[in-house]
């Protein structure tokens, strides 16, 4: 499970919740109205139907569970794994990967492995491995665009509620003041359920699967490279080299120490 996730959700919802409750005296429960919470987010998800497949709205669990569970990808750790398989075919010859492409954790490692043992060219190895790239990172652009779109909904159907709400307390602006007042705190929880959908909820969620899925990236681009200059026969030192180029001065000195 993701601390950062875990800790974000505990501290923004804690924030809320103690404000709320701190506005109202205690008295959480005004801040409960079914009928605007199902106007602002079913009518969101209603609209997201609208603007996309189905199969987007069907796989949000999927993407939710990404975004909660998913592992940090450890860059230095597929680079020291690339240098290992660079000095096992160095000294060994490639061949000698083939136990090595078998018992690799990763699905787009092993691909890669294999088609090096295999004796495939190196431009077909790098479109092979480039498209299956692309092809993920399409897939990704497929979640973080639903919660997106919930992001961009949440708040109009807030205003919506609003302005619903409004409606109703003006048919009674001749009547008793609590009646009044009812009306305009249910208005203005319109607006709040459409400002949490956006900054409690979906954007969030939006953003961090768009940061999984660069870094996703940037770790299959590393193992791409590290491939590619194992099949060119490149000395381990030199494959190391190229590799810690993608990291940044303090992450490569931080591996060397480690090392």
């Amino acid at each position: 499970m993701d601390l950062a996730t875990i800790i974000g959700l505990v501290l923004v919802w804690g924030a809320v919740i103690f404000a709320m409750f701190e506005a109202s005296h205690g008295a959480l429960l005004a801040y409960i109205k079914p009928a605007e919470m199902f106007l602002v987010f079913g009518g969101s998800l209603g609209a997201a139907l609208l603007s996309m497949p189905l199969h987007n709205i069907t796989g949000a669990f999927g993407f939710l569970k990404k975004w909660l569970f998913a592992k940090d990808a450890h860059i230095e750790h597929i680079i020291q794994q690339m240098v290992q398989y660079a000095e096992i075919a160095r000294r060994d010859g490639v061949l000698a990967l083939e136990s090595a492409a078998r018992e690799a954790p990763d699905a787009f490692l092993r691909r890669g492995l294999q088609l090096t043992i295999d004796g495939t060219d190196p431009e077909i190895i790098e479109r092979i491995m480039r498209i299956e790239i692309e092809a993920m990172s399409e897939r990704h652009k497929h979640g973080h665009h639903l919660f997106h779109t919930l992001m961009k909904f949440g708040p109009g159907f807030g205003l919506m509620a609003t302005l619903i709400a409004q409606v109703a307390m003006f048919r009674s602006l001749g009547g008793n003041a609590q009646v009044i007042g009812n009306a305009l705190a249910i208005a203005l929880v319109g607006t709040l359920y459409g400002c949490m959908l956006q900054n409690l909820i979906a954007g969030p969620i939006a953003d961090k699967l768009a940061v999984r899925s660069r870094e996703e990236v940037f770790a299959k681009e590393i193992i791409l490279q590290g491939v590619l200059s194992i099949q060119a026969g490149n000395n381990p030192r030199v494959v190391e080299m190229q590799l810690l180029s993608f990291l940044s001065t303090k992450q490569q000195a931080h591996l060397a120490k480690a090392a």
